[in-house]
């Protein structure tokens, strides 16, 4: 064993599937997962070891709190909308807890309360109006004055919003949790295998990997993180650099109780707690300019981290144990993309879990795509769909290959 993943069961010599799944990092393997029950033969193919993408660069707070507030995500997309994806969110704590009762205990996983806090004046005043907006809707949450704030978690801020609601995990180890049991139940991994092209032709799909082999699927389905954005006909997100880092573990009884904590400025400084007393801080995002880029900045970002803490706390950041960037795309809404895109070939679907709640958004990913799988609509299209973007300049692809006929061939760059 490797990774929590059977060696001898990753690769199948098998050319042809009924489900492609490009992306075994944590939305891959939700979607696996909710696949296995249709008895369809799925492969999961991935360029890196199984997890090591975004999956592994996530701190993993995981919140109904979506980056866009409700009260601006209302003016976006509509009030009923809005509603929808915020109760979406918050369902999908219960969703995953009934789902995978015995991988979460394997994950670290555990209930955290949010504290959103207000980065300024104007913060404050913003958050006031979400608090009420929230609270119209039914989520738990209350308003902490600046002393409040101080007296229970040390923070120095003029208020924030305090949800109930919010878990922290360990997205590695459920990943490989899980698709160890998606291997028992006959899913089959490729790892170290990039997709260089998908071409559509007669009914299937064709795979080009990598160093000359192929598979083909009736289905597939792209769940390659912010890397999936290259097997889209027109950008859909902007694609950001972020930055993390673990302290040493803290002899400190307030570190165990600690809830998740970010800031209503833009770009947000978010923190939380591990089950060993260490504090992950993570932040200082920028645009992606190339991962060489990116890796340079890490020094840089870090000490950004480091003074953010200290101005929040006002006292130094632990030692610092290690660092690291990763990058991430984010939507205009903060919404996610999930299912087929309008233009293409239904049987070619996209998760594109994307902003801050890719875990969140992840949950809900495997019912939606087997909805259209099995050629249904999910009651989340209109939320989480690429419908939204018909509203943004017309279809995403000019041609419509179930129309014409005509093979779709997308390269990766």
């Amino acid at each position: 064993m490797r990774n929590g993943i059977g060696d001898a069961h990753r690769i199948d010599p098998r050319k042809d599937f009924d489900v492609a799944i490009i992306g075994a990092g944590i939305s891959g393997a939700l979607v696996a997962d909710a696949l296995i029950e249709t008895g369809k033969r799925i492969v999961a193919i991935d360029s890196e070891e199984p997890g090591q993408g975004s999956t592994s660069a996530s701190t993993a707070l995981l919140q109904y709190e979506i980056d866009t507030n409700l009260t601006d995500l209302a003016k976006e997309i509509g009030p009923e909308r809005a509603t929808r994806a915020y109760r979406a969110c918050a369902d999908s704590f219960t969703k995953l807890e009934r789902r995978f009762p015995e991988l979460l205990p394997l994950a670290d996983y555990e209930r955290r309360e949010s504290l959103y806090l207000a980065s300024d004046e104007k913060g404050v005043g913003e958050l006031r109006a979400e608090l009420a907006a929230r609270r119209a809707i039914g989520l738990n949450c209350e308003w902490l004055d600046s002393a409040e704030i101080q007296r229970r978690f040390g923070c120095r801020s003029q208020g924030g919003i305090l949800s109930a609601l919010g878990a922290q995990m360990d997205p590695l180890k459920f990943t490989r949790a899980l698709l160890a049991g998606c291997i028992r139940h006959g899913v089959s991994i490729r790892s170290r295998t990039a997709v260089s092209s998908i071409e559509e032709a007669g009914g299937e799909f064709r795979l080009a990997l990598r160093g000359g082999d192929a598979v083909t699927a009736g289905d597939v389905i792209v769940c390659a993180g912010y890397e999936s954005l290259k097997f889209l006909p027109r950008d859909v997100a902007d694609v950001d650099n972020t930055f993390a880092l673990v302290t040493e573990p803290l002899d400190e009884p307030a570190v165990a109780a600690m809830p998740l904590i970010w800031e209503s400025a833009r770009p947000y400084l978010y923190l939380r707690a591990t089950r060993d007393g260490r504090l992950i801080v993570g932040g200082a995002d920028v645009p992606f300019k190339s991962v060489v880029a990116r890796e340079l900045l890490l020094p840089k970002q870090v000490r950004k981290l480091a003074a953010g803490y200290e101005e929040l706390f006002g006292r130094e950041l632990p030692p610092v144990a290690y660092a690291w960037a990763g990058s991430f795309a984010r939507t205009r809404d903060g919404l996610p993309y999930i299912g087929p895109v309008p233009g293409m070939n239904p049987r070619l679907q996209f998760v594109l879990a994307f902003g801050g709640n890719g875990i969140t958004y992840s949950v809900h990913a495997g019912d939606i795509v087997r909805a259209h799988l099995e050629g249904g609509a999910h009651e989340l299209d209109d939320v989480f769909g690429f419908e939204r973007l018909l509203g943004e300049g017309g279809q995403i692809n000019r041609s419509d290959s179930r129309q014409t006929g005509t093979p779709t061939r997308i390269v990766a760059s």
